[in-house]
């Protein structure tokens, strides 16, 4: 040993070797188990680890103990990729827009020669009760589950779709929703509507309240009142979709168009409407948001604006696995715009019965 290398180097070079080879994982022995394997004072194991900590390789959870945290360091065990989908998704991954993102995500994880596996709870994410079974996770963000993804953060690499973190420390891939939800509001505009129905999803996250602002922004912009009782409160669903169908077809004076956050609720709201004896597009046109496969094979075939399903999901991939790599990301939070697809659920207002 070179006697002028303060030992602590050598212990600190040590815990990096050992994160390098695999054989220190997740978390280190404690320090006083340390010092007697490793011949050295409690105080100079001390200082080794918390230089560690200033570096970011080792992070400490009072209670718990000393974790590896510097992904550039470890190597890749499992070839796994996780797709984490929050259970309380309705439908979860059978749901029209989250199957369409599991089968891309799917297909294009195994061209690059790794696995993947869905999680819908956190538990099985948690490097700190369980034995790592992924190199990374792909997680759709929303901000109740945002504290429980900051913690699995400081052991995996992350990347988020459709939301972003509130801090935006983690890397992600979103839709560009408000200016999409404004430029529908821009067509129906153009074709003479003048009043104008919004059914938004749930409030709780920046997809909806973005594609909300960009309805409200919208109607400001072009000299439209914006009208409260023309905005209608849905949760993403089939059925809310319904009842807001029900809700706008009741209406003294309904709509000539409706906006919908997704087309789930559009499809359910031109079911109710069109049972209330309202004709589509005659009466009322529609626009969705999502694109999803059946939007194209319903009577009349939806105006919708298409998810960029597949180039969320390469850029997803593509940082996640630059961050496994310990690469550094030159782009941290993309946003990528969705695409107006012009079908049959809209017409002129000059033309409507």
């Amino acid at each position: 040993m070179n006697d002028k290398t303060p030992k602590y180097i050598h212990i600190k070079n040590r815990i990096k070797d050992g994160i390098r080879n695999g054989s220190i994982v997740d978390k280190l022995p404690g320090e006083r188990v340390l010092a007697k394997e490793l011949n050295a004072s409690y105080m100079t194991v001390r200082k080794a680890i918390t230089e560690l900590e200033e570096e970011g390789i080792l992070h400490k959870f009072t209670t718990k103990g000393t974790f590896v945290s510097n992904r550039k360091m470890s190597p890749k065990i499992t070839r796994n990729i996780g797709f984490f989908l929050d259970e309380d998704i309705k439908e979860g991954i059978s749901s029209p827009y989250y199957s369409l993102i599991f089968k891309a995500l799917d297909k294009t994880v195994k061209k690059m020669g790794y696995n993947m596996l869905l999680f819908s709870d956190f538990n099985d994410l948690n490097p700190l009760k369980n034995q790592k079974k992924i190199d990374g996770v792909i997680i759709c963000c929303f901000p109740r589950i945002e504290d429980k993804i900051q913690e699995i953060n400081k052991y995996l690499p992350i990347v988020l779709l459709d939301n972003t973190a509130a801090d935006k420390s983690i890397p992600s891939v979103t839709i560009d929703n408000y200016n999409s939800c404004s430029k529908s509001i821009e067509y129906l505009w153009s074709l003479g509507h003048r009043r104008i129905g919004f059914i938004s999803g749930l409030l709780d996250s920046d997809v909806c309240r973005d594609r909300l602002l960009g309805y409200t922004s919208a109607l400001t912009r072009l000299g439209i009142k914006e009208d409260k009782s023309l905005i209608f409160k849905g949760n993403y669903s089939y059925e809310s979709g319904e009842k807001a169908g029900e809700y706008f077809a009741s209406m003294q004076e309904s709509p000539t168009a409706i906006m919908c956050a997704n087309d789930s609720m559009a499809i359910g709201s031109m079911k109710t409407i069109r049972e209330r004896g309202i004709s589509i597009p005659d009466e009322i046109s529609i626009v969705g948001f999502d694109n999803i496969e059946v939007a194209s094979r319903v009577f009349p075939a939806l105006t919708t604006n298409a998810a960029p399903i597949e180039d969320m999901v390469n850029k997803a991939v593509e940082m996640l696995l630059s961050s496994i790599d310990g690469k550094d990301i030159d782009y941290k939070h993309i946003i990528l715009p969705a695409r107006l697809v012009k079908r049959n659920s809209c017409i002129p207002a000059n033309t409507q019965l």
